[in-house]
């Protein structure tokens, strides 16, 4: 697959592009997308990152038609490689946005689950196929699809194999938004430099301190929150956007006086 890579307005873009195998992944592919991670969190001009796909699916998941010729070493490789995506993207202190078009099943809803956001067009369609051909999940799905969706959802997902539309999916929580096919990539790309104009300590804490209070709880949460907010409060970036903030409200204030 090619995965182009671009960055602009403090957003880099990572598009799968291989529409003509539905973006289906094979080794290259996921130790490219690896890489864009790494990239994307050495990058101080990055602020956000989207993955994105074209044509008429997110991704497939697992390229079938090289797993048939696969080792158990080169089988172990892959596993362990969407085992390293999900570790990065949860070391990321920057947000990821997916945009979610079309088919996105096994290793692609895994990758899509990887991301913080996925705004979904309304012809996308999510599942797990997995089991059909005598295989579990990777990628931190079985933890992250728990609690998302609740055990009972996720093993029905997982054991059915029957895919969610877009609506079906906004309502388990699999989404987060749902959009008009056409209007995808423009919601996607607005949403994302909206999010990068905000100071950089408040999306790398706000990341941090939900994600490990997933993991922890209450009263570590209180302390950690407190700990995130105060590193927020005094980062330059957060003291200017405070301070700009608040000399616009005397500004209207002034002219609603008037």
């Amino acid at each position: 697959m090619t995965i182009d890579y671009q960055v602009r307005d403090h957003v880099a873009w990572a598009t799968l592009n291989r529409p003509e195998a539905l973006n289906a992944f094979d080794i290259p592919d996921l130790k490219r997308l690896l890489g864009i991670f790494r990239q994307v969190k050495q990058d101080k001009d990055i602020n956000v990152l989207v993955i994105a796909a074209s044509g008429r699916a997110f991704s497939v998941g697992a390229d079938i038609k090289a797993m048939e010729t696969m080792s158990e070493a080169d089988f172990a490789k892959a596993a362990s490689l969407y085992q390293s995506l999900a570790l990065e993207a949860r070391n990321l202190d920057k947000p990821i946005l997916g945009a979610i078009n079309g088919f996105t099943l096994g290793g692609g809803l895994e990758v899509a689950l990887m991301c913080d956001m996925r705004i979904a067009g309304r012809s996308a369609k999510l599942g797990l196929p997995d089991a059909q051909l005598g295989f579990s999940p990777t990628g931190g799905l079985t933890w992250l699809l728990v609690r998302m969706v609740g055990l009972s959802r996720a093993m029905d997902m997982a054991l059915s194999t029957d895919m969610l539309d877009a609506e079906q999916a906004l309502g388990a929580g699999l989404v987060t938004r749902v959009v008009e096919d056409d209007k995808l990539q423009k919601e996607v790309e607005e949403m994302a430099i909206r999010i990068a104009s905000f100071p950089k300590t408040g999306l790398r804490n706000i990341k941090r301190s939900f994600y490990m209070a997933a993991e922890s709880n209450f009263s570590s949460t209180l302390m950690l929150e407190e700990a995130y907010d105060s590193d927020c409060f005094r980062s330059k970036e957060t003291q200017e956007q405070l301070r700009a903030f608040i000399n616009s409200r005397r500004q209207r204030n002034k002219t609603c006086d008037q």
